[in-house]
């Protein structure tokens, strides 16, 4: 979600408060359910969350050699 107004809950696209579902305001849990009105008549529709996907694991880089001792 882009524009002047942000969720305080969204992080990274991930609701905070309904655990691991996509952020979209005005869903079933959000704090905003109920309390708003849109401008988009499809966002005043009861709507369930949506799970979010796991994020994808960077790749671990390759250990450093370790140092050889000369004694």
């Amino acid at each position: 979600m882009s524009g002047a107004w942000g969720c305080p809950h969204d992080l990274n696209g991930v609701c905070q408060k309904v655990l691991g579902a996509v952020c979209e305001p005005g869903m079933r849990g959000c704090v905003m359910e109920g309390k708003v009105r849109f401008a988009r008549a499809e966002m005043n529709l009861p709507r369930k969350p949506v799970k979010a996907e796991a994020p994808a694991e960077p790749e671990k880089p390759a250990d450093k050699p370790r140092r050889r001792l000369p004694f």
